[in-house]
């Protein structure tokens, strides 16, 4: 399925892409701020869709410094700061997560701290990194069995779109999550167009 809103791009963020998410109303979490997610976390803050007082943007990233980073880049915005993955899962319930490696990924969502600890019903996990279908199957059904939902979107793209929003998101999985307003909009401010393909 083709979602690229390309008719719509020129028009003001805060009232095009804002105006999808005030329904929910709930911060959206990120992490991982390496080459890839420092860049698709900032979109989203410039686009509106995170960053305010209604919708802040909690982060985590195992270097703690790219947090603070991205806090004196948009000094203006609503950005929490969380010490570990599973911290940001129990503050949010939609979720992006993009790490730079398989390793890191493994690490980051298995740990101790890490992001399948926090999960629990109703939980909205998106990965947006690039794994082996066996990976992705794994963490699918670890979330289902702590009853979240999950949905792989690696993307297809370097930092220099990850930084413009022309990223394209290659989806699979939780379809429930693929509708979501919030995950829409959010998809559409990191990218030029998003695909899904169906839920194996």
């Amino acid at each position: 399925i083709n979602t690229n809103f390309s008719n719509n791009k020129r028009q003001p963020a805060n009232t095009l892409i804002g105006s999808l998410v005030k329904s929910t109303m709930a911060p959206i979490g990120f992490i991982g701020l390496g080459i890839m997610g420092e860049g698709m976390a900032s979109r989203l803050i410039s686009q509106g869709v995170a960053g305010s007082d209604e919708v802040p943007l909690v982060v985590w990233n195992r270097t703690s410094s790219k947090c603070d980073d991205l806090k004196e880049r948009f000094p203006d915005k609503n950005i929490e700061v969380k010490g570990s993955a599973k911290e940001v899962l129990e503050s949010c319930y939609i979720i992006f997560s993009c790490l730079s490696t398989p390793e890191a990924s493994r690490a980051v969502f298995e740990g101790d701290n890490g992001t399948l600890a926090g999960v629990s019903a109703g939980k909205f996990i998106i990965d947006c990194a690039t794994l082996a279908e066996s990976d992705m199957k794994r963490m699918d059904e670890q979330v289902k069995s702590k009853g979240g939902q999950f949905l792989e979107a690696p993307v297809s793209g370097s930092k220099g779109p990850a930084h413009s929003g022309m990223l394209i998101f290659l989806c699979a999985g939780s379809e429930s999550i693929y509708q979501d307003a919030t995950v829409q909009s959010s998809l559409k401010a990191m990218g030029k167009a998003n695909h899904y393909f169906g839920k194996e």
